[in-house]
């Protein structure tokens, strides 16, 4: 069975420097959890994500990252609230 690749689009906002900081974690080691997790590839620019994967996977990425974002309101994520979202 081939799965199709397909590619999601996500915007989010507001476009808060520090708020994606705290999202994406130092040396971005938030978004290579969700990446190895969801088996997806994650590409951003700003706070502009493209979600590479299968369509299942994308779309829980895209959940998780907004989940993320907006726990980054109140603090910076740590892996352990990263795991809890992924289940």
């Amino acid at each position: 069975m081939n799965t199709a690749i397909a590619t999601r689009e996500l915007k989010l906002e507001p476009d808060d420097n520090a708020r994606l900081a705290k999202l994406c974690g130092p040396m971005d080691v938030n978004l290579k959890l969700i990446e190895q997790r969801l088996g997806v590839e994650l590409r951003r620019r700003g706070n502009q994500f493209s979600i590479l994967g299968d369509e299942r996977s994308a779309a829980l990425a895209a959940d998780v990252l907004g989940s993320l974002f907006e726990a980054a309101i109140r603090e910076a994520l740590t892996a352990e609230q990263v795991h809890l979202v992924l289940q």
